[in-house]
């Protein structure tokens, strides 16, 4: 893609985090921008905050695991501002504990709302964006820990490794056609979530959290580059991730080589 100007983004848990921080970069850079959540408070807060930079700004309630709510949308955003361009499956909760701990409803509603969300927004708007013919693209959210399955977090990693595959997936589906496909694969990122979790730790865990935390409006400006670049894996820093995912392959690569060592 080689422009946004013009364009128009649907951006699903786009009131706050980082769903906001891709509004906002995407409204400084000229698109329409369509945000939903199912909190109307921070849905109006959000629009004001956009309308400062756009006049182009719809914002809906819509809960991302209702097809036919999101179908809807889909309506709405046509009839306002014609054919989507860009596509943004973001909302998400946080959940789980170590596997045995977790409540079985916790990992239902955690996979369905991180997993069967973009699912439910790639059925709804991916018709219409390669009927349409115009350069678009996909952003699923998903996160560090669906990359390297790190700490507790059973029912929320899993969820969002569970995104990563789809992403990958939907990808090669997508090859040779108008439509890209990025997923964004944040650690720490300064949102609400975050905020709320420093408030569980102690003062040494909230001071490195601090130290990690990436502002979610640069993380906004890192999705548009990787928008206009069509680049897949989208990460947030380069220094703390950078460490894991490198303990990651080499695991791998040494489990490989103690099965099938290298011919001398």
């Amino acid at each position: 893609m080689e422009t946004l100007a013009g364009k128009t983004a649907f951006i699903t848990g786009g009131s706050t985090g980082i769903g906001l921080g891709m509004a906002t970069s995407f409204a400084r850079h000229g698109m329409n921008v369509v945000i939903t959540d199912i909190r109307d408070s921070e849905l109006t807060i959000a629009e004001q905050h956009l309308k400062e930079i756009t006049e182009g700004v719809l914002a809906l309630n819509v809960d991302s695991t209702d097809f036919d709510a999101l179908t809807s949308a889909a309506t709405t955003i046509k009839r306002s501002f014609g054919p989507l361009h860009v596509l943004c499956n973001n909302a998400g909760i946080t959940g789980g504990a170590k596997v045995l701990d977790t409540p079985e409803e916790r990992w239902r509603r955690t996979h369905e709302v991180n997993f069967w969300g973009p699912h439910n927004g790639i059925k709804v708007f991916l018709p219409g964006m390669l009927e349409h013919g115009e350069d678009a693209h996909i952003v699923n959210t998903a996160s560090f820990s669906g990359i390297h399955g790190h700490g507790h977090q059973s029912g929320y990693g899993t969820s969002k490794f569970a995104l990563v595959g789809l992403s990958e997936f939907l990808r090669n589906d997508l090859a040779d056609s108008n439509v890209g496909v990025s997923v964004l694969c944040p650690h720490v990122v300064d949102t609400p979530i975050i905020k709320a979790l420093k408030t569980r730790v102690s003062e040494n865990v909230a001071e490195m959290i601090d130290a990690m935390a990436v502002a979610a409006e640069t993380v906004g400006s890192q999705v548009v580059r990787a928008i206009l670049a069509n680049e897949f894996y989208v990460f947030c820093d380069g220094t703390h991730t950078r460490k894991m995912l490198e303990d990651r392959c080499e695991d791998m690569m040494a489990a490989m080589d103690r099965q099938f060592p290298k011919s001398q």
